[in-house]
């Protein structure tokens, strides 16, 4: 596991207008920085992690990013967030504000990751970024609000919106640990375990491809045991956290603003994906992207492809980085 590291960021104005104070972001670094003659960072690389994920989520992808892969850590030096909202950085949880903690949109999320490079860690150019579900909806805000920051863009399993199938999944996901009694409005003295169970069930009939509840359960038993595993997930989940992060997805659409982005961009999807599908989701994305490719490569893991089949992708990036 990678050494978590962490940086305060003095009175952060989230985009509603709060300001809070002090907003630890947490992260972690691998490779070997290289620095110029005046001594600045020139090979700096920053993973943003999904929905579900933190700083070290980026070791689930070290059969891309690491010494010799694709993402090569023998001349990149890559940096992952604890995204803004999650534990390890500033959460409702993690500050002990629970609801009183701002809310937060995509873009703050950002924002929050653009201070902690330039103003933490003196870093004022990215050779490129890299995003994964929702990592990819903070890509594209760096895009549009950064453009010159980086050199290039990889999104993966992402979308530049929430299609109304997902928006209705996350929204019911919300709503039941909101009209769950233990919930209490957000000011619950335990954890409502009860739906929060629920919801990681919810996310479980989504999260893999339509084939792999088929073909990879024997019986009714083992789906349920495959069930009751990821019911355990969600025993390191806080309820207002969840709460908070689902809303910030709800706003997510740029749709309007896609056609901005002119960062040299690949566009990374599986064709079995159901939380990102191909034709409402990721199509549009490419399609959208001025100067875009596209890869997409079949995966039994839906969603989850874009860490269990990872590998697939491989190529795919090195020769997308060999051409820039």
């Amino acid at each position: 596991m990678l050494e978590r590291k962490y940086h305060v960021l003095k009175d952060f104005q989230f985009e509603s207008g709060e300001v809070l104070p002090d907003l630890t972001m947490e992260y972690a670094v691998q490779g070997i920085k290289k620095v110029d003659s005046e001594g600045k960072i020139t090979n700096a690389f920053l993973y943003l992690h999904g929905w579900s994920g933190d700083c070290n989520s980026v070791e689930n992808l070290n059969q891309v990013i690491g010494p010799g892969k694709a993402i090569d850590t023998d001349h990149l030096y890559v940096i992952s967030t604890t995204a803004l909202g999650t534990p390890g950085s500033s959460s409702p949880s993690a500050t002990g504000m629970r609801t009183a903690f701002p809310e937060y949109s995509i873009k703050d999320l950002a924002v929050a990751q653009y201070e902690l490079l330039t103003k933490g860690l003196g870093i004022e150019h990215l050779r490129g970024i890299m995003g994964t579900s929702m990592g990819g909806f903070q890509v594209l805000n760096w895009a549009l609000e950064y453009p010159e920051f980086m050199d290039f863009l990889i999104l993966h399993a992402t979308s530049h919106h929430f299609s109304n199938r997902m928006f209705g999944v996350y929204h019911l996901m919300s709503q039941i640990i909101e009209d769950d009694t233990e919930y209490n409005k957000g000011s619950y003295t335990q954890n409502p375990v009860k739906a929060m169970e629920k919801v990681a069930y919810l996310s479980y009939l989504w999260s893999l491809a339509p084939d792999n509840y088929e073909e990879c359960f024997n019986s009714k038993k083992e789906f349920l045991d495959g069930v009751s595993e990821r019911k355990a997930d969600s025993a390191d989940w806080d309820a207002n956290d969840l709460v908070w992060k689902n809303r910030a997805v709800f706003n997510h659409d740029l749709t309007d603003e896609l056609s901005r982005i002119g960062v040299p961009s690949l566009v990374i999807g599986i064709h079995q994906d159901q939380i990102v599908d191909e034709k409402y989701s990721l199509m549009p994305l490419y399609e959208g992207l001025p100067n875009a490719e596209l890869f997409i490569y079949d995966s039994i893991w839906g969603h989850y492809g874009c860490i269990r089949d990872v590998i697939k992708s491989s190529e795919a990036i090195f020769k997308f980085l060999d051409d820039k």
